[in-house]
């Protein structure tokens, strides 16, 4: 039975008004420690959340606020089931460690190339899978078909590059060479994001997404704002690998350069994780707070049928709201 976990969950979108203030909201709900809360734990908040409604005037509100985060970070919005604990959001830094491993740190070999963006892309397949929506907007056969479309790019875009920079790569040696792994890889998974994102939403683009107004009623399908709110995705999605493949490669050189860098392999290795953790924590929170997810729009650069509208006061409409998506 579908249960909804996110009560008011327009009015809080709304309230994002700022960069800085949708960061400090997504850094909660996609919190990375929460990939390791026992099993006990998250059904302990899903069933205050649930009864809020006879316990809330009891409990503490930083207490409330965090079991509503916990199953947000946890549970499916819409069918109130429990994600597998490895394609939740909050697992990305974890489940992440290898791939950035493999990307930036392996041997830049043929079959590395293919093996590490393959296994990148089809994770994060089963992410979107298991967090898509069940509204029917995505098929199994949209699914399929920005997989494929993400790792023929992914990989192509991949090798392409690494051909590419070869004698440029020759002219780089000892820590300085970890910055062709991280041109190539950076232009792979993000053209492979941005790929994924408009085989995903090419029917959105094409046909539209719903606008509300300020009631919540909604007010017809523009064309218009389906392009906009895409193209805003899907460059989050090309951005949205920056971080965890910038900061690592730069703070890897310094700690190179600085004789820093542990010499054993294990303390080594475990550096390198650490960092590595760090910073795929922060990839995904920053690049999604670059938008709003609920964002509005003035009525005026809109299609005819949204000009002259009125509200239930019989006031104007000036602006609609709509949701940008993933």
């Amino acid at each position: 039975m579908a249960h909804d976990l996110h009560p008011n969950k327009s009015k809080i979108e709304r309230r994002k008004t700022t960069y800085w203030e949708r960061v400090k909201i997504l850094s909660k709900t996609q919190n990375p420690f929460n990939f390791y809360l026992p099993h006990s734990t998250i059904e302990k908040a899903r069933d205050l959340v649930y009864n809020l409604d006879t316990s809330q005037n009891i409990l503490d509100k930083e207490e409330v606020e965090r079991a509503k985060n916990i199953v947000k970070s946890a549970y499916h919005p819409e069918t109130g089931e429990l994600i597998p604990r490895p394609m939740r959001l909050c697992s990305y830094a974890t489940m992440l460690i290898p791939v950035n491993f493999g990307l930036l740190l392996a041997k830049p070999t043929i079959f590395n190339t293919i093996f590490w963006h393959w296994f990148n892309q089809t994770y994060s397949a089963g992410v979107n899978y298991s967090n898509r929506s069940i509204s029917g907007k995505f098929k199994n056969k949209d699914l399929i078909t920005a997989y494929c479309a993400a790792i023929i790019s992914s990989i192509s875009v991949g090798l392409g590059m690494r051909k590419l920079l070869t004698p440029i790569a020759k002219k780089f040696h000892g820590p300085s060479q970890i910055f062709i792994n991280f041109i190539v890889n950076l232009s792979a998974v993000g053209s492979a994001g941005f790929c994924n994102l408009l085989v995903m939403r090419s029917k959105e683009m094409r046909d539209g997404i719903i606008l509300r107004d300020h009631e919540g009623k909604e007010r017809g399908v523009s064309k218009i704002i389906g392009k906009k709110a895409v193209l805003r995705s899907a460059i989050t999605r090309f951005l949205m690998p920056i971080p965890p493949l910038l900061l690592p490669t730069l703070t890897f050189y310094t700690l190179e350069r600085l004789s820093l860098m542990p010499k054993a392999m294990f303390p080594k290795m475990l550096t390198q994780a650490i960092i590595f953790f760090i910073f795929l924590a922060c990839g995904p929170t920053f690049a999604c707070a670059l938008f709003q997810q609920e964002a509005s729009t003035s009525v005026s650069g809109l299609e005819s049928h949204f000009q002259n509208l009125i509200d239930s006061s019989n006031a104007d409409i000036k602006v609609l709201f709509y949701n940008k998506g993933l």
